[in-house]
């Protein structure tokens, strides 16, 4: 029934409306208009998030990024925090004895996360690591940067030697570092002992929860010199860049607390950390601003405690008087593998890196394959090499039988299979030959394959059992070595030279 008006309804008359309204009905109307003020507050701070997000630097990673995953996929972020001092102060202690230009990859992570079950793990990579560089050449990792084609180089780097598809990419220099901490107000930890480093500037005189305010948590987070006080005595924490990849993992969880503890969930002070960052951190063109703001969405709940920190195992291994570290691969074999899985239990392209490896004087044939192979959802990339001839070929390692099955199997023509031990995890080498393969959009049903590919043994575990699967679906294949599997360490653990006498005290420094 339609609601009659009265006469005079339309008036703002006082003293009727004040005798006609009860104290509940004032306390309703009252409560409705905080919430609509908070309303409009919540969705101008996402429309100033989202202005800013559009506003910050991108880079063109090319073809070397994986093909975009929806949001709620798993996905693979690298984070690289560069040495660069562009945007501070001349007169800054960072600016000290550096060349103008100077930019190699001072931190090496890659952040995994799983909207799906909403856990994430965070592995670093130690930027001395002696690593293959895709122009055939054996370097530090973290001169991968610093070629004419910057981050694609680095990105191609991390996929064939550590078989870790790359959908995203995020570049934090010395300056967005300090300005975040700014934001934060400060980040606390803990320390025992009084701690230096005089090569970065660090320097805390007395033990306790300390708040770093922004120039001594970059002096903390760069330490690579780290030294404690024992009996009044100065002493070497010895560990060099492990020592601090751990303490930037140990900065990173208590920086997320830090954040949380102020606020971060509310869009208002959310905002002045992205305006913070929005000039000096750089993302991929892919990474656009609604898949930001859905992932932020995703993890608005998530624990710092709950994110899994590790590093890729590695032993000193100086040569040519260059400190080089080689990686210990039976030890980081297990640390890779959740890096690799695309989830469920099928085998999807998503999950399968393909080098598309060919003549140079085929270059346009490879790129074409790659393209196309790109579309069907594989992580697929050109790749030109000498005395490619003959059949074309598929080349996969001891996890990556199966994505080599189902590459073949979106082949027009199933090509021969090369088992090659050097390939890790489901990485594959497309050698293409003089029979330029095309390719299927929708993959050759699996009673269709040739003998032999209709059922594979697989190497399984430490106990190098074997187990018979259909191709389309994976187990967790660590190699036929044995393997160590690392424990991970406490959520409160410090990082070497800083243990806590007092685990209680620096779980409370927040």
């Amino acid at each position: 029934m339609a609601r009659r008006t009265q006469p005079g309804a339309g008036r703002c008359e006082r003293g009727a409306g004040r005798r006609g309204r009860t104290w509940p009905q004032r306390i309703l109307i009252g409560v409705n208009a905080v919430l609509v003020i908070a309303c409009l507050a919540v969705a101008g701070a996402l429309t100033k998030v989202r202005t800013t997000l559009e506003q910050v630097p991108v880079v063109d990673v090319g073809g070397a990024l994986s093909a975009p995953v929806d949001v709620e996929e798993s996905r693979n972020i690298l984070i690289i925090g560069t040495d660069s001092h562009a945007g501070l102060d001349k007169s800054d202690p960072v600016v000290k004895g550096r060349l103008d230009g100077e930019n190699l990859a001072d931190v090496i992570m890659i952040l995994r996360v799983n909207p799906q079950d909403g856990t994430a793990r965070l592995l670093s990579i130690p930027r001395d690591t002696r690593i293959e560089l895709p122009d055939g050449s054996m370097q530090r990792i973290n001169a991968a940067i610093g070629g004419p084609q910057g981050p694609k180089t680095l990105v191609q780097t991390i996929k064939r030697n550590f078989g870790i598809s790359i959908d995203n990419y995020v570049e934090v220099d010395f300056a967005a570092f300090k300005d975040l901490v700014e934001v934060l107000g400060g980040v606390p930890v803990y320390f025992t002992t009084p701690v230096r480093d005089r090569t970065t500037g660090l320097y805390i005189d007395t033990p306790g929860c300390k708040m770093l305010d922004p120039a001594q948590s970059l002096a903390y987070a760069r330490s690579r010199h780290f030294e404690f006080q024992e009996k009044g005595k100065w002493k070497t924490d010895g560990t060099g860049d492990l020592g601090r990849i751990t303490r930037q993992q140990d900065f990173i969880k208590r920086a997320m607390r830090r954040a949380s503890d102020q606020g971060i969930r509310n869009p208002s002070t959310a905002t002045g950390m992205i305006d913070a960052a929005s000039n000096a951190v750089v993302l991929d063109d892919t990474l656009n601003v609604g898949t930001i703001l859905d992932l932020l969405n995703q993890f608005r709940s998530f624990n710092p405690d709950d994110l899994l920190t590790e590093q890729v195992p590695t032993e000193a291994a100086p040569r040519g008087g260059v400190a080089y570290q080689e990686v210990i691969w039976d030890q980081a074999m297990p640390l890779l593998v959740p890096f690799w899985a695309s989830g469920g239990d099928s085998m999807q392209p998503n999950a399968v890196i393909v080098d598309v490896r060919g003549s140079s004087k085929a270059a346009d044939a490879l790129k074409s394959v790659s393209d196309q192979l790109d579309q069907v959802g594989f992580d697929a990339e050109p790749v030109e090499a000498r005395g490619s001839s003959g059949a074309t070929t598929i080349s996969y390692g001891p996890a990556g039988r199966e994505a080599a099955i189902l590459l073949a199997r979106h082949l027009g023509n199933v090509p021969k299979l090369v088992e090659d031990d050097e390939i890790i995890g489901f990485r594959v080498v497309l050698n293409v030959g003089g029979d330029v393969p095309t390719v299927r959009q929708e993959a050759l049903p699996v009673d269709q394959l040739p003998p032999g590919l209709a059922t594979t043994t697989v190497p399984q575990g430490d106990e190098g059992a074997t187990t018979t699967t259909e191709p389309g679906t994976t187990s967790t294949v660590e190699g036929s070595t044995t393997t160590t599997i690392l424990e991970d360490a406490p959520a409160d653990a410090a990082p070497p030279g800083i243990v806590p006498t007092d685990p209680e005290k620096a779980a409370a420094c927040h």
